[in-house]
């Protein structure tokens, strides 16, 4: 069986489902396509929350981070529901210098708190003397609903979307990209992957080399009552020294934020090994009982573990994105774990690139 398509999109996670929306609503004939099953848990865009910030020492994120806010207000009110809810976040450590320089470039408010004041708005255990940086903008991205937004807007636009439907290989010919799905072949005029820790494979199969290496991060869930009214925090303060502790990669920052129905997530940023996607060898322990120890030791009032996962990191090695076009290949690697955020600029922006490698 073949079919005909304006641009296929392969990798149904947010960036993928963002692209898919943006071509739909530009009026193009869009399949999304995913390997896995809809709201499977095999890759980076899975679970009930994420953080959202403007808070990078960048300005150029700084930048893109207060744009994907305006999409993310834009997606809501086409939704019909709110997707960020408004915390702000918190930043513990010496990198809040550059940061609060950073969003003071770009218009963007913040404060500096003691010790004192962060215990008394949040019950958050901070020692005298460390920095900590408040940014009113931030909050928690629902990140499970907001992907059911994207899916929704893209077909309300026209697109259509099918799971568990692999595709095995690309080819590139002049005015068509061939995609191999199953038993059928698909043409289309360009194809975006955004397939994650699995597009090396794929585009390997067109001759392109992805220089991205995929990760399996550790979460855990710690049971914190009121956990949804307080601020995500992200901590360079409180990061294993390397040879301390029995971790093989030290990471670079705790973090922690609520997720609806399971009160507190925390995890230890890049600390993850380095992993095959295909595999699911669970949680690390040793990760997931440092990140339960960091997370008690800066809220005094979180109990119990309530369960672990793991969520794949598609990592670069200057943790930026991969925004490239290959002739009419499009290739999206929002990645090194921190792309969630921005995914309505980023599917504005593959798009673009989708409709120039198409000639539309």
């Amino acid at each position: 069986m073949q079919r005909e398509v304006d641009v296929l999109v392969v990798g149904a996670g947010i960036a993928g489902s963002a692209t898919a929306r943006a071509l739909a609503q530009a009026g193009r004939d869009v399949l999304l396509v995913d390997r896995h099953s809809a709201g499977h848990a095999r890759g980076g865009s899975h679970g009930a929350s994420r953080i959202f910030r403007l808070n990078y020492p960048d300005e150029n994120y700084v930048r893109l981070a207060q744009a994907a806010l305006e999409g993310w207000r834009e997606l809501e009110a086409e939704f019909g529901e709110q997707l960020i809810v408004p915390t702000g976040v918190l930043d513990i450590g010496p990198e809040a210098v550059a940061i609060a320089r950073a969003l003071a470039s770009c218009g963007a408010a913040s404060e500096e708190l003691t010790a004192d004041e962060v215990g008394a708005r949040w019950g958050i255990a901070v020692e005298p003397g460390e920095l900590v940086l408040f940014q009113p903008d931030g909050g928690i991205s629902l990140a499970d609903r907001a992907l059911v937004a994207f899916q929704a807007g893209a077909q309300e636009a026209g697109a259509t979307i099918v799971h568990e439907a692999e595709v095995t290989s690309l080819t590139a010919e002049r005015l068509w990209v061939k995609a191999e799905i199953g038993s059928r072949t698909v043409s289309s005029r360009a194809v975006v992957v955004t397939a994650g820790a699995w597009a090396p494979e794929l585009l390997g199969t067109a001759g392109i080399d992805l220089p991205v290496i995929p990760t399996r991060e550790t979460i855990v869930y710690l049971d914190l009552p009121g956990a949804m009214e307080l601020p995500p925090l992200i901590d360079y303060s409180r990061v294993p020294v390397p040879g301390t502790t029995p971790l093989a990669r030290s990471g670079v920052a705790g973090f922690s934020l609520a997720s609806p129905g399971d009160g507190l997530k925390a995890g230890l940023h890049h600390a993850g090994p380095v992993t095959d996607p295909t595999d699911d060898p669970g949680p690390e322990d040793t990760i997931a009982q440092w990140a339960a120890d960091w997370a008690r030791s800066r809220y005094p009032a979180a109990g119990e573990v309530i369960r672990t996962d793991t969520c794949l990191y598609t990592n670069t090695a200057d943790e930026s994105f991969i925004l490239e076009r290959r002739g009419r290949i499009v290739i999206g690697s929002a990645c090194s774990g921190h792309g969630f955020k921005f995914a309505p600029q980023l599917g504005r922006t593959l798009a673009a690139m989708a409709r120039d490698a198409a000639g539309f």
